[in-house]
């Protein structure tokens, strides 16, 4: 197997058993309740190896004790459809004015009409956005992000 894979597979697996104390990828965290199995109060170490092992069961998919690449991106497939259900849930009751359950066009336009956007990269105010005025917002939300993801 190549060291990529291999790369690849252990940040995918750090990613579905992340440290039971931090965040996961996906910003959740376990419940206390769900890490103090026997309800004493206190979480030892052994029932976090407890919690983690069976989340291992849930993702061995076949029962054969390992974990294919396929089974781990099931996972984390798993994991990103919940996300993106939760965030096309919030859009329709956002954008969904008439309550149809569907979203038509004059319903997007009158939410995102475009005066956001215009708002944060039209600087100077000419109704219109110029090419340097689109990178340098571009490059001012990279850094950003580049300071965000720095700071954890």
């Amino acid at each position: 197997m190549n060291k990529i894979l291999i790369l690849s597979l252990a940040t995918t697996a750090a990613l579905v058993f992340s440290p039971a104390t931090a965040k996961d990828h996906w910003g959740n965290k376990p419940e206390f309740s769900t890490l103090d199995d026997n309800g004493d109060g206190q979480i030892t170490k052994a029932e976090v190896q407890a919690h983690r092992a069976a989340e291992f069961v849930k993702v061995d998919i076949d029962g054969n004790g390992s974990l294919s690449a396929e089974e781990l991106m099931a996972k984390v497939d798993e994991r990103c459809s919940k996300k993106m259900e939760k965030r096309v849930k919030r859009m329709f009751k956002h954008l969904d004015a008439d309550g149809t359950g569907t979203v038509e066009l004059a319903e997007m336009q009158a939410k995102r009409s475009g005066e956001r956007m215009f708002g944060h990269l039209d600087a100077n105010e000419d109704g219109m956005i110029s090419q340097e005025e689109f990178d340098a917002h571009k490059s001012k939300r990279g850094n950003k992000r580049k300071r965000k993801n720095n700071n954890g």
